[in-house]
């Protein structure tokens, strides 16, 4: 079984020629470094138009799942991104690569994606390929790109170094492909996905804690919790009311005994940080 080449690339020339349409429909002009408009709201404007031809490109060519799981990375990777302090251009930045991580999936065949059952050693190689797959449909394609590749190259890299594709360690891995790699499992975990039943949210987070310091960087994680349960949250006597799960966009309710281990969690992750 091999990777669809052949989509890898028309997928490419179809994500460029959808986001000059788009900001042809929206009245703007491709101009080759975006950064350099006049005006926050001229950029705006131009980002938007972007997002809305990254979301049809992934609809046109992405399975159902896919689409769902991107556009909730979206708003969760933006929401520890300001948890984090992080600049306008580096929040941006961070909405295009949680948009765009897995469309290099276009090129991993569909019964692997599929797949109900374990992957075998074959099929999880092909799969692993999908970060560079996507590093292909964004090589060339514009200034802004250029900057959200290294993201979504580096977005199955590990804290300690035994991730992929290349195999980085700690702060070798870009900051951005850090904050990815901490709401993609997340999102695994706690969504429908064909392989498995979702994780409890509890459960979901205590996993990240324990793997904190080896695959994922533990201020992420931090940050990561402090945005799931709220700042004001990490009190004990207001862990009762019910908090939003930002994964699914709903609300659940948060009781004495979900509130405390998670508690415990946010404080274990500090010490590791």
């Amino acid at each position: 079984m091999l990777i669809n080449g052949t989509a890898t690339l028309r997928c490419k020339d179809f994500l460029r020629q959808e986001i000059a349409h788009t900001l042809e429909c929206y009245g703007h002009l491709p101009i080759p470094r975006i950064f350099e408009v006049t005006s926050m709201e001229n950029l705006a404007y131009r980002l938007y138009a972007i997002e809305v031809a990254i979301a049809d490109t992934l609809s046109q060519w992405c399975d159902q799942e896919t689409c769902m799981h991107t556009l909730r990375l979206v708003n969760l990777a933006e929401a520890v991104g300001r948890q984090l302090q992080l600049s306008d251009h580096a929040l941006i930045i961070l909405r295009l690569s949680a948009l765009l991580h897995d469309i290099g999936k276009v090129a991993i065949p569909a019964e692997i994606l599929q797949k109900r059952g374990p992957l075998n050693d074959a099929e999880r190689t092909l799969i692993r390929l999908h970060p560079q797959m996507g590093w292909v449909i964004l090589e060339g394609t514009g200034e802004l790109f250029d900057h959200v590749a290294p993201i979504i190259v580096a977005h199955h890299e590990a804290w300690d170094g035994s991730g992929y594709p290349f195999g980085l360690i700690g702060t070798a891995i870009p900051y951005l492909a850090r904050i990815l790699a901490v709401v993609d499992s997340y999102d695994a975990m706690v969504s429908y996905r064909v392989y498995g039943e979702p994780l409890p949210i509890l459960s979901a987070c205590l996993e990240l804690i324990d793997c904190a310091g080896r695959q994922y960087d533990p201020q992420i994680v931090v940050a990561f919790l402090k945005v799931l349960i709220g700042e004001r949250g990490i009190q004990l006597h207001s862990c009762f009311a019910s908090r939003r799960n930002l994964a699914i966009n709903g609300l659940e309710p948060v009781d004495e005994g979900c509130a405390k281990p998670l508690l415990q969690s946010v404080e274990y992750a500090r010490e590791l940080a």
